[in-house]
């Protein structure tokens, strides 16, 4: 089951504590966010908050006050897409922290003016008084406040935007989507508690296992972690049934941290780091030895009981390549981007990430280009996703809507998403088949209720509006730059200024991964329909500038068109102008 906020045991656990709509699809508007598999713009790292703009936003500042990095002008990019960023939230801080996101943007606000005025003449002072006057912290303590209103009810699409948030302060809290699934299922047995005591647990000590190989010993560690205790293993020695039997192969040694998390598998996952930053010594001291961290773990919790698991790899029957051809320009982008999956270092992740993107003929110049490219395979990502969760449950409801967007194969991919498109939108005397559809769309998505049916009504929403839409497609744009903007941040200061940690690094690794392979996703395409029309390969850049030039012709179509009606995804982010040729026969 790839999506557990929807699996048969999470509603009936909803059902069992009569849940209305608008507090199903907060937990499950959580939880979303919180699963790795969610693309970008579903996945928390992508979604717009002006917690993490502000908090960026002060990193940066912090940053170029005592190292003068990001430089001047890269900071005032920075300022830029936070404050579009907080721009964009603001809606959501009706409901609380009005007040403290008004006071960061006018920091923000004049710390730009600044920034203009002196350029790189720019004094520190000014920076690091600017940094000293944000407050993030302000701004999350606002946010826990929202739960109780969510629960007891907010409209859409205002809803949509206060998850979207609440989400991002849950991620930063330290919290792995898995347990807190788990967690909630045992806080809906009776759910009258609080709430905010699940989403954000207090962070607790907790003592970490891992199994290093390629050393029985690892000297000074007592040293280098003062905490750290380390017992050699001997794989002859170890009981038949002991967890650890499969991991111990040759000169291995148990390592045991102490962590503070707020729940079990986010300790496991900073022990890990911890521990593979202090193995970087090991491995610089050692030059012919390999260090390696074996994939399980164990964790003793604050009250003895203890966890174990293995490192989550997922696994898939048939792998498939981007492309059945070597593109040479890609080589080297796919090469890197392989590497930032691999690097457990947040900070080290998205800094190859961002190489990964340098590699394809990207530079800071560009990222305009290529967060207006993003938005729109986003449009189309966004709209193959809501049919995947609308169908998830197959049942009879979904045979007409079946007959009139087929799907093929075991996992019902969408045929062409212009015909899903089209049952989406509104029509004045629609034929009997697609009335069907409609109808049966509607019946799905109130059979699922919480965020299936918001998410149904968000984008009937927006599609009935081409003015509303154009909007979505800035914000995304908007985001995505944000994104590119810190990730540019974040690769300078991680190579150049030797920073291994960050702020939200972890979702800053994320958002860089899946940007990248939302990036390879939409060039592997257009690669794919150059060869297969014996067309000369389009540069990777000029693919950006030419959908980035589409980007904004849609927009400007959206906002004068009144309709969507002519609207074609298909192919928006390929090679052929068909974006506007959905009817025309």
């Amino acid at each position: 089951m790839r999506y557990q906020y929807l699996d048969a045991r999470l509603r009936q656990a909803f059902d069992d504590a009569g849940l209305v709509r608008g507090q199903r699809a907060l937990l499950q508007g959580v939880l979303r966010a919180l699963d790795p598999d969610a693309h970008l713009g579903e996945h928390v790292a992508g979604l717009n908050s002006a917690f993490l703009a502000v908090t960026r936003a002060r990193t940066a500042l912090e940053s170029h006050a005592a190292e003068d990095q990001p430089r001047w002008n890269l900071l005032r990019r920075i300022i830029a897409t936070s404050l579009a960023c907080v721009d964009a939230a603001k809606p959501a801080y009706a409901h609380g922290g009005a007040l403290e996101l008004a006071r960061a943007r006018r920091v923000l606000v004049q710390v730009d003016a600044a920034i203009a005025a002196d350029g790189q003449k720019l004094d520190p002072r000014v920076t690091a008084a600017a940094a000293a006057r944000l407050d993030p912290r302000a701004l999350r303590e606002a946010v826990r406040r929202w739960v109780a209103p969510l629960w007891n009810g907010v409209e859409l699409p205002l809803r949509a935007r206060m998850i979207a948030e609440v989400a991002v302060v849950v991620a930063v809290h330290g919290r792995d989507g898995g347990q807190l699934r788990a967690d909630l299922l045992r806080w809906l047995r009776k759910p009258d508690g609080d709430l905010g005591r699940v989403l954000w647990p207090q962070r607790r000590r907790h003592v970490v296992a891992f199994v290093v190989g390629g050393a029985r010993v690892l000297r000074h560690l007592d040293e280098l972690l003062p905490q750290a205790r380390q017992e050699p293993l001997h794989r002859g020695r170890l009981p038949r049934d002991d967890f650890l039997k499969d991991a111990v192969t040759g000169s291995s040694v148990l390592v045991r941290l102490p962590v503070s998390a707020a729940d079990v598998r986010t300790a496991a996952l900073r022990g890990r780091r911890v521990l593979n930053e202090v193995l970087d010594q090991y491995a610089a001291g050692e030059r012919l030895t390999e260090l390696r961290i074996a994939p399980v773990w164990q964790v003793s919790g604050p009250g003895g009981r203890v966890t174990r698991g293995t490192e989550h790899r997922r696994t898939v029957n048939n792998a498939y390549p981007l492309t059945a051809y070597w593109p040479a320009e890609l080589r080297s982008a796919m090469r890197v981007a392989n590497l930032a999956r691999q690097v457990d270092a947040p900070m080290a992740s998205a800094g190859l990430a961002w190489s990964a993107l340098e590699a394809t003929g990207l530079d800071p110049g560009k990222i305009a280009w290529l967060a207006k490219a993003c938005a729109l395979q986003m449009l189309r990502q966004h709209l193959v996703s809501l049919h995947v969760v609308v169908t998830n449950h197959d049942s009879e409801l979904r045979k007409p809507l079946d007959a009139r967007v087929p799907t093929t194969g075991v996992k019902h991919h969408l045929r062409s998403v212009d015909a899903w498109l089209e049952v989406l939108v509104r029509h004045q005397r629609p034929d009997e088949q697609l009335r069907a559809a409609q109808d049966a769309v509607t019946a799905l998505a109130e059979n699922e209720g919480g965020l299936v049916q918001d998410l149904v009504e968000l984008w009937r929403s927006r599609l009935a509006d081409s003015a509303s839409l154009a909007n979505w497609l800035r914000e995304q744009e908007g985001t995505t730059a944000a994104v590119l903007e810190w990730l540019y941040v974040t690769r300078n200061l991680a190579f150049h200024a030797g920073r291994f940690a960050s702020p939200a690094d972890v979702l800053t690794a994320h958002a860089g991964q899946a940007v990248t392979d939302l990036t390879l996703e939409f060039l592997g395409n257009w690669r794919t329909v150059e060869r297969q029309r014996n067309l000369s390969e389009t540069s990777a850049v000029e693919v950006y500038r030419r959908l980035a030039q589409r980007h904004d012709q849609l927009v400007a179509r959206l906002t004068r068109a009144g309709s969507v009606r002519r609207l074609s995804v298909e192919d928006i982010s390929g090679p052929d102008e068909k974006w506007w040729s959905r009817g025309t026969g």
